[in-house]
């Protein structure tokens, strides 16, 4: 591995951009369109929407957006009593227009919104308030405190709110509140049965209770009552955790009118007010800027990072602030502040600058409430293809109407044979079958202590095609072990020094030992664990300062001693000022000052090598830098680079001094050797992966070479394929970018033995067309990414993606980024990380699984237990399972109601219907039993290269559900033709009303029980993707109930059980010999159903034949498209690709496969994907 190892992958839990809202991340001025009620369209719309047994008025409360548009006139937003606002996923809410009335006008603080009035008019969108501008002539997003404000500025907030101002921001703000009450039950109850689901049901019961079909509605009223009360038990829980986990209450020390107020309640909070943090810690009802000392915070909340992380006081500069690089200084609201330190008796004091929904934890919430909806393909064609059920079920509706009146029926038994045939056709029970194999599911990764907020996400896990992986933590051991040190001798770097015990004083020494931001709490030391292991290795100690502080007559930050056996006794030092580590720079700085001579202060620099030697006098680094970086990098070791200087200052100035003016003209000191190994399950889980042809790419904040061992060494890439770095440069003279392709060794050094620089002789050993498509695999840092992205062509940025094995030193935003690009190009990505810097990725990514201790993490919707990466291909096989019986399932309610459509329709046609003890055993006792134990099947234990279908509108699931209607049909008419051609049968007599009690319903009926166990048979496929039907223990228990029953019901004579005959409203036919025909040929359509559904409809070369027929000549998923059409003189290999002048102004101009090009950006209408 490559030494010059990136810092920010030890540091994870202080990028959590991308996990903390801010109001950055929310549009200011989303769409919105005003309206105000109109008197004359409600009087032409209620009674229309009235008359039709209130159908309008349920329409209505499902599309309140579109009933605001019938019901008001559209009119300017300064007039508007109600507003329709759009919201980022293109959802629209109504919102209705409030005003707060204010003393007298003033100015809102904090925001750009103006308030010229004494009444203020708002709206509340999505839990945020926004605002009317008469100047935008738009309602805006109220900002916070820390808007368009510098931080000198935010500084002079330190004084506190005077009363006046109190008040006036407490009526623009209003309560410092994350409330999510808990809705009555008789409301919930409310809700949930005017669900389309429940409604529809409720429209089948008052046409089957007319039909006095009791018992088959009476089944129906106890399992709705059954699922209701199940759902509204799990949605009052949820209510319940969600209320009892944003809940908080407190009470603060405010500082108003220049003087501390105590226990004032955190709900009156605003922003603008200055909070006292007392010295034993308290939680955070706000979001609030620290102003002055340090505290100990705890973000395990927001960033399921249990390290604690140090909070220092923000920089007093004339500086725009923002909250993203300044969340160091940032207090978050939900966090636990576990103790403050403060200096020359001043208290902690923090300015507070976002309350509510705005904060963090708000931000968190919305994102609960209001989440991203998941367009899967799957469930847009369940929708589809339920509406084409309606559709059906429209022209069963007219047939029906046709027949019976053709056939003088009474008009009412016509329009309710009718509206039977609609509840037939679009089967109530559909929803909740859909459920069955994600509720099972769930239920067995449970057990594997894997755990998952949003359901919906395991169907989408079928359809993984690519994983991204972080490194550290996720790939690699999360514990990182001090191997050694390197010391300078002369200009030179010495031999290695395993023992850091035995180093004499030297700044390699003083900066392991005070170089860190560790501290006690509760007496034990805690922070990261790469710094903790490298302090530990020392062994030195470090005191709490308040109990040893008085020999450098200042309260310091921390205090080190060395161990009384080292000889060293008396040479302690404090730490004065810690500058933390920032990602951006790659580093952490200290000041120091020794007790042995107070006069001078001491600074101790740590980071990425390549970093900590550009901060270095040219003259003290040594000669055989790269050398030696190189030799440890063969090894596999990470390593941290250290640089010194002293300076004469006093103490108290310290505290402003500029970080720039602290870490310069540093002294180079050595360097600091660490290892971090592969965890053991990696490389077979990277193994497993990659024979199912998924896709594996890493994407990490750490060093590029590094990431590049590491990837060779799980096999991400693998050993006999080439890795080659793409460089992308901003040239000084000119805005175009540089591009440049370096192969690497096999063990992740140069080829040409020049690191980072391409000669000639890379270009001899790979010329162009030398490299296969699949041979090769790019390699590229954060820097080179942006560039390329912003930069370069779309179709160059879309080739990296598809070739791209490892993004190093990638960014949070930047991995989130990479995520959305693959996405966009077709693939189903999965993402695994363990760091608050993954978090974002997370997010974005179809499935995204957070390694963690937690049960569940809002960070992602997946959380393992177990922290290594075995948990991805069991997500994956379990997503794989419950689509295929999601899959299963919904063919089969499809299916069964399109065969109970076709029986009702040849009953109708021959002046005869289904009875409601038929319809109580077929829906009950057969179909309802055989949906809800198909998904109770097991995963298959094997990945294979082939992933399920993901959308019902596939050319291949039309066919097979077509063929299966096709055959069902000739299979009832093949029976009823049987019936008919006996000499021995009488056909119904034709009356005004339906009969049922004939022969042809009796023949009817025992075709369908056999047809439908057929289907759940053909449809209930194992390999590869569920594991054999024989170990559903529960599916084959129903068959052994069912089957007997059938057959028991087809060849009893009628002179048997004739109580059971008169109950089931059957007439048993006369002759063995023909009930034994039936039951030959139920047995045949069986044979011949399961042989077409597991060796026809989805074999390959009915696949082929089908692709041939649509004339499908091309893949539809986008990458697919970039790797077929890769040119093979791509990438070239040793050529340094330059602007050409003069081009640099002329349109859009970028880099294209090594030419210069002009193109303009367009929007992606590309429809590939899940």
């Amino acid at each position: 591995m490559n030494p010059e190892e990136n810092y920010s992958s030890q540091r994870k839990a202080s990028n959590y951009s991308d996990v903390l809202h801010t109001d950055d991340d929310i549009n200011p001025i989303p769409p919105q369109c005003g309206y105000t009620f109109s008197i004359i369209k409600a009087l032409l719309i209620y009674p229309l929407a009235i008359l039709p047994l209130g159908t309008g008025l349920l329409l209505a409360y499902w599309y309140r957006a579109l009933w605001v548009r019938l019901t008001y006139s559209s009119c300017p937003l300064s007039r508007a009593t109600t507003v329709v606002m759009t919201d980022e996923y293109g959802q629209q809410r109504v919102s209705t227009v409030q005003v707060t009335t204010f003393p007298d006008a003033y100015s809102a603080i904090g925001n750009k919104v103006e308030i010229s009035s004494c009444a203020t008019r708002y709206l509340t969108h999505c839990r945020l308030r926004y605002l009317y501008s008469d100047d935008e002539k738009k309602f805006i997003l109220l900002r916070g405190h820390d808007c368009d404000r510098t931080l000198a500025g935010i500084h002079e907030s330190i004084t506190g709110l005077s009363g006046r101002d109190y008040e006036l921001r407490k009526a623009t703000y209003g309560i410092n509140s994350i409330d999510v009450p808990v809705k009555p039950i008789l409301v919930m109850l409310y809700q949930e049965v005017l669900t389309p689901f429940y409604a529809f049901q409720i429209l089948c019961l008052v046409v089957w209770y007319v039909e006095e079909y009791y018992y088959y509605g009476a089944f129906i009223v106890l399992s709705s009552l059954f699922t209701i009360s199940y759902s509204l038990f799990q949605t009052y829980t949820s209510a319940v955790q969600l209320h009892e986990l944003v809940r908080q209450s407190c009470t603060v020390n405010v500082i108003r009118d220049g003087r501390e107020l105590r226990d004032v309640p955190g709900e009156s909070l605003v922003p603008g007010d200055v909070m006292v943090i007392p010295p034993t810690g308290m939680s955070m009802p706000c979001d609030a800027v620290l102003l002055t000392g340090t505290a100990i915070v705890n973000e395990a909340s927001l960033t399921g990072e249990s390290v604690p992380v140090m909070k220092t006081p923000l920089p007093q500069v004339e500086e725009a602030f923002n909250p993203d690089k300044y969340k160091r200084h940032t207090l978050f609201g939900g966090t636990h502040v576990i103790q403050t330190r403060f200096y020359s008796n001043t208290p902690v004091l923090a300015v507070v600058v976002r309350t509510g929904f705005s904060t963090s934890k708000g931000g968190m919430v919305r994102s609960i409430l209001y989440p991203k909806p998941l367009n899967f393909k799957f469930y847009l064609d369940a929708i589809k293809f339920v509406l084409l059920l309606a559709v059906i079920a429209l022209v069963g509706f007219c047939y029906t109407l046709i027949i019976l009146q053709s056939k003088k029926y009474y008009l009412k038994e016509t329009l309710l044979r009718a509206f039977d045939v609609i509840t037939i056709v679009v089967p109530p029970a559909l929803p909740a079958a859909l459920t069955v194999g994600t509720v099972y599911a769930l239920q067995r990764l449970k057990k594997q202590q894997i755990y998952c907020i949003s359901p919906q996400r395991v169907n989408v896990c079928g359809k993984i095609k690519l994983v991204c992986f972080d490194k550290t933590g996720t790939l690699t051991e999360e514990s990182v072990k001090t191997s050694g040190v390197i010391m300078m001798t002369g200009n030179e770097l010495c031999s290695e020094t395993q023992d850091p015990t035995s180093l004499p004083p030297c700044p390699i020494l003083f900066t392991m030992a005070t170089c860190h931001s560790l501290t006690r709490i509760n007496g034990k030391l805690r922070g990261d664990p790469l710094e903790l292991d490298m302090f530990e290795a020392t062994k030195w100690t470090i005191s709490e300062p308040e109990n040893d502080s008085t020999k450098f007559d200042l309260l310091v930050q921390g205090i080190v001693k060395p161990p009384p056996t080292s000889g060293l006794v008396g040479m302690e030092m404090g730490i004065m000022k810690q500058f933390p580590f920032s990602s951006e720079l790659q580093r952490m700085c200290v000041l120091v000052r020794a007790l042995d001579n107070p006069k001078v202060l001491h600074v101790y620099v740590k980071g990425a090598p390549e970093k900590v030697k550009d901060l270095c006098r040219p003259e003290t680094v040594p000669v055989n830098f790269k050398e030696v970086l190189r030799s440890l990098t063969q090894k596999g070791l990470r390593v941290l680079a250290v640089a010194h200087h002293s300076m004469e200052l006093q103490w108290h100035k310290s505290e402003n001094i500029d970080r720039d003016m602290v870490e310069c003209d540093l002294e180079f000191g050595g360097l600091i050797i660490m290892k971090n190994s592969l965890k053991p399950e990696t490389t077979p889980v990277i193994s497993v992966l990659k024979n199912a042809n998924i896709r594996t790419v890493m994407v990490t904040g750490d060093n590029l070479l590094t990431a590049v061992c590491v990837a060779r060494e799980c096999g991400m890439i693998p050993r006999h394929h080439q890795a080659i770095v793409m460089k992308a440069e901003i040239q000084a003279h000119g805005p175009l970018p540089v591009i440049s392709y370096e192969p690497l060794n096999s063990d992740g050094s140069v080829s040409d033995g020049q690191e980072m620089e391409m000669q000639a002789i890379a270009a001899e050993r790979l010329k162009p067309g030398d490299l296969k498509p699949g041979d090769f695999h790019l390699i590229i840092d954060g820097k080179s990414f942006a560039v390329v992205k912003d930069y370069c062509s779309e179709d160059l940025f879309n080739k990296l993606l598809v070739k791209g094995a490892v993004f190093a030193r990638m960014s949070p935003d930047q991995k989130a980024e990479l995520v959305l690009g693959l996405q966009k190009l077709g693939y189903g990505v999965g993402m695994c990380g363990d760091g608050a810097n993954d978090c974002g990725a997370l997010k974005a990514a179809h499935a995204g699984i957070s390694l963690s201790e937690a049960e569940a993490s809002v960070a992602s919707p997946f959380t393992s237990k177990v922290p290594n990466i075995t948990c991805v291909p069991k997500v994956i096989m379990e997503g794989r399972a419950a689509l295929t019986t999601s899959f299963s399932v919904f063919k089969y309610m499809a299916l069964y109601s399109l065969s109970e459509f076709t029986s009702v329709a040849i009953l109708y046609w021959f002046n005869s219907a289904m009875g409601d003890k038929e319809y109580l055993y077929i829906d009950m006792v057969i179909v309802l039993a055989m949906a809800f134990v198909m998904g109770i099947t097991e995963p298959y234990p094997h990945l294979c290269k082939q992933r399920p279908p993901g959308t019902l509108a596939g050319v291949d699931v039309l066919f097979g559900v077509i063929m299966h209607v096709v055959l069902m049909m000739a299979y009832q008419a093949g029976v009823l033709f049987y019936l008919k051609s006996r000499e021995w049968f009488v056909p119904v007599v034709v009356k005004k009303e339906t009969t049922i009690l004939c022969g042809e319903n009796t023949m009817i009926f025992q075709a369908s029980i056999f047809l439908y166990v057929s289907i759940a048979v053909s449809l209930s496929t194992g390999p590869p993707y569920r594991k054999p039907l024989y170990t559903n223990v529960l599916f084959m228990l129903c068959l052994a109930v069912i089957f007997p029953c059938n057959f028991f019901i087809t060849l009893a004579p009628v002179h048997w059980l004739p109580g059971l005959w008169h109950f089931l409203q059957i007439t048993p036919h006369p002759y063995l010999f023909f009930r034994c025909g039936v039951a030959e040929i139920a047995l045949l359509y069986m044979l011949l159903s399961y042989l077409l559904e597991s060796h026809v409809f989805h074999s390959r070369w009915l696949h082929t034949i089908l692709k041939v027929v649509r004339c499908k000549r091309s893949p539809r998923n986008r990458y697919k498209h970039i790797l077929a059409g890769l040119d093979p003189d791509w990438p070239c290999l040793g050529v340094r690709i330059r602007p050409i002048k003069g081009d640099e102004n002329d349109g859009h101009t970028s880099i294209q496969d090594g030419h210069i090009t002009k193109h303009s950006i367009q929007d992606d209408n590309w429809s590939g994907g899940l």
